[in-house]
């Protein structure tokens, strides 16, 4: 890829949160048949047997310099593994539209950690784009039917903090390793903390664990589209876009939640949500546009 250019990677990001929308919306279906960690751990074993697989085939191994093991697995660990627990969590508690609308926050972060890990500059402009985009959030989701929950709400401001720090911390290896290799390494990682939290997590809430068929087919399903290559998509995004633009377009996966829920579930979108949906995709395109100009 062109470093210089940006068109690939905004594709990506733009292909990624339209996937992700409806992850939402089978994380809250799921989340009837088990608990958050053990749905985690069921998507991150599918997603390390089929990667691993792929690199043995392609690569004829999973090659990680020693000194890049460590970012590797706290990349993995934070954002495979801790995260996806806690957006289980806290889409089960809200529901699909409202943990999208709280995942609206990300920009905020990522224009802080912008500013503290790679010295960008926030301009007045970016933060006037990110403030119309969370005003757009709240009108696209404000005009349908929320669920509110304290724990829910505060395990999804903790999950667009963890991925922030997510965004940040898995740049550096972009031009370290290979998309398949760091993703293999990612999930890899990820499986290994989940383990001990969906073991614990059991233990303690001793929650049912039933798998329909059709929960079957959305659990694999989501695991190979939304996670293996919706993260492929991601990564490839986050190494050639800043991670203020990367994580404006968190802004997208409630408008797209919304469209799978009309697809789906027969939801008619109102008079706000379009207004909030046009606001969205107004200020990231203007994030966009500052980005390449500079």
């Amino acid at each position: 890829m062109d470093k210089k250019s940006i068109t690939k990677p905004l594709l990506a990001i733009i292909g990624v949160n339209f996937i992700w929308g409806f992850d939402f919306i089978a994380i809250e279906y799921m989340m009837d048949f088990m608990s958050p960690a053990i749905f985690t751990l069921t998507r991150l074993i599918i997603g390390s047997v089929i990667l691993t697989a792929c690199c043995f085939i392609f690569k004829g191994g999973i090659h990680i310099n020693k000194e890049d093991l460590p970012r590797v697995f706290i990349s993995g660990a934070v954002g495979m593994g801790i995260y996806f627990t806690i957006e289980n969590l806290g889409t089960g508690l809200t529901g699909a539209a409202f943990s999208s609308l709280i995942m609206a926050t990300v920009p905020i972060f990522g224009l802080i950690g912008d500013r503290l890990f790679f010295g960008n500059k926030i301009t007045a402009l970016k933060v006037v784009c990110v403030l119309v985009s969370i005003l757009g959030v709240y009108l696209l989701v404000s005009g349908g039917e929320m669920g509110i929950s304290v724990l829910g709400t505060l395990a999804m401001f903790a999950a667009a903090i963890i991925w922030t720090f997510y965004i940040v911390y898995v740049k550096p290896l972009y031009d370290k390793l290979d998309l398949l290799t760091l993703l293999t390494g990612l999930f890899i990682s990820g499986l290994i903390v989940e383990l001990p939290i969906a073991g614990i997590s059991q233990a303690i809430s001793h929650a049912p664990i039933e798998f329909t068929p059709v929960g079957i087919l959305v659990t694999i399903a989501t695991a190979i589209i939304c996670i293996i290559i919706g993260e492929f998509g991601y990564i490839y995004a986050v190494g050639g876009l800043s991670t203020t633009l990367v994580s404006a377009f968190e802004n997208v996966l409630p408008l797209t939640t919304v469209i799978f829920s009309l697809v789906i579930f027969g939801t008619m979108l109102t008079g706000s949500q379009i207004i909030g949906g046009l606001l969205i995709m107004a200020s990231v395109t203007a994030i966009a546009f500052l980005e390449k100009s500079k």
